[in-house]
């Protein structure tokens, strides 16, 4: 029964992959299909009329699925994407996830509310991707003024070397469904190299707010210290903003892993093309590493260079530090916790971004507690640091949700929240890079566990990866820490200039 199950999951893998199609409508909702071939459709238009659908599958070998049930939706969603159904009863889907990739299939009817995959194939991607839209610079700042402002780089073995000149980049890369778009980032390059320098790509951790983007005030994140520590010790650092800041509008899609991953890639090429335009001079080293919401988007951008663009780019190292990597498992657990948290904003905002991607409930606030505050949600404006978000929520996460979504993903029934964590976990592949986790023992925000998990993963993978446990503190006392330790080892990789 084992051996035949793993045929069939291989088999629909295959029938995924190796069919290649791209459809050029704007995608604008996402549907679900789980490992053991449940399948949430979040919109589908018939006759006029708009409805969520699930389908569980009848025969997996054949790849039968049936209907076995649907509601009309108040919310008939953004035009363009959505999965329809024609008047034979064949249910176009433009984009479907799963294990985190993004597909398109075709569900023919074959009777009595039994759908058999047609077709399926995986969605190439839009040209284009990485294009520079701006350069801007943002200011100049000499090695002296490096050493005042950072007293504490003399104490680390730190001394700046080179001026560092910052300057605002706009680009072109994905939103979550695929689609071209705008976004941002900056850039701390080294002045006077005199050979190539190696790239550094930095990923901050969480914001809300659209003044604290690294675009706008790389202070606010800790981006200044990549920006102008690792560029005046000879890196070309580039930072992402992410999507929802900077150049990019809407709300942030927090710990989405392919528009994290994309954002990252997106500001590399760019960053590149810029630079051998300008005959910037580069090595070809490419380093990545970020901490928290970083940490996460560090992982999730190396999984997507090693899979899908190992041609493209070689990662000469990759340090993820205290990211959220098993969203399904440990920081799932933490939301069913009685347990008193001190930054209960994260789950509320994760669960408003996945609800615009894949349409769980026309009202966000049916998935929430009866006593929760609808107002609360508008401090996810952008405009509200998270701090304020995090104040006007009770520290008990298992509080904020409603009694029913709590008791399914306690139980471990299928529900589209947890498909949709499954789909944003970011440790199921086997890391090629050489890679050190970094994580304090007593991370008081993001566990420990999430490294443990990734780490015991990739072993059994047999991969070459290491974790570094550290004893600074609480997620906030270990960034400086984690991040010198990090800088430690990418110096001992590289020769600097």
């Amino acid at each position: 029964m084992i051996k035949q199950h793993i045929k069939q999951l291989i088999f629909l893998i295959y029938l995924l992959v190796f069919s290649i199609s791209y459809i050029p409508t704007p995608a604008r909702a996402i549907a679900l299909l789980t490992e053991t071939f449940e399948l949430y459709l979040p919109w589908v238009t018939h006759q006029g009329q708009t409805h969520s659908v699930f389908l569980n599958p009848e025969n997996r070998k054949e790849q039968v699925f049936q209907l076995t049930d649907g509601n009309e939706r108040k919310d008939k969603a953004p035009p363009g994407g959505l999965a329809s159904v024609g008047d034979d009863l064949e249910i176009f889907l433009p984009r479907v996830s799963y294990q985190g990739e993004l597909y398109s299939a075709s569900l023919h009817h074959i009777g009595n509310g039994h759908f058999q995959i047609k077709n399926a194939a995986r969605i190439s991607m839009p040209e284009d991707r990485g294009t520079v839209l701006s350069v801007q610079l943002m200011e100049t700042r000499t090695a002296a003024q490096i050493a005042n402002e950072y007293p504490f780089t003399a104490l680390a073995g730190l001394n700046p070397r080179y001026d560092v000149a910052v300057y605002r980049i706009g680009y072109q890369t994905l939103d979550a469904f695929g689609n071209l778009t705008a976004a941002s980032g900056v850039i701390g390059a080294p002045i006077g190299i005199p050979v190539g320098a190696p790239m550094l790509s930095f990923q901050h951790g969480t914001i809300t707010n659209n003044d604290h983007a690294p675009s706008v005030n790389p202070e606010e994140t800790g981006a200044d210290l990549a920006l102008f520590l690792m560029g005046a010790r000879g890196y070309l650092t580039v930072i992402p903003d992410y999507l929802g800041f900077g150049d990019s509008n809407g709300l942030h899609p927090f710990m989405h892993a392919k528009t994290l991953a994309w954002a990252v890639i997106d500001l590399i090429r760019a960053v590149r093309s810029l630079a051998a335009a300008s005959g910037y001079p580069l090595n070809g080293q490419l380093f990545l590493t970020g901490y928290s919401e970083g940490g996460y988007a560090t992982m999730a951008a190396q999984r997507e260079i090693e899979i899908h663009h190992a041609d493209e780019f070689v990662i000469t190292a990759s340090a993820p530090m205290a990211g959220a990597y098993d969203l399904s498992g440990t920081m799932l657990q933490l939301v069913l916790t009685d347990e008193p948290l001190p930054r209960t904003m994260y789950f509320p905002y994760l669960l408003l971004a996945y609800n615009q991607i894949y349409g769980f409930d026309d009202e966000i606030t049916n998935l929430l507690a009866g006593d929760f505050d609808p107002a609360v949600l508008e401090l996810f404006d952008g405009r509200h640091d998270s701090d304020t978000i995090n104040a006007a929520l009770p520290n008990i996460p298992g509080a904020l949700f409603a009694p029913g979504l709590l008791d399914i993903l306690k139980s471990g029934e299928h529900h589209p929240v947890r498909t949709a964590l499954k789909n944003n976990d970011v440790y199921r592949w086997t890391p090629a890079s050489p890679t050190r986790l970094y994580h304090c023992l007593d991370d008081d925000r993001v566990p420990y566990a999430n490294a443990i998990v990734a780490i015991e993963h990739f072993t059994a993978a047999g991969a070459d990866v290491k974790l570094e446990t550290l004893f600074s503190g609480n997620h906030v006392d270990c960034a400086i820490p984690a991040l010198l330790s990090g800088n430690g080892w990418f110096d001992s990789l590289v020769e600097l200039p």
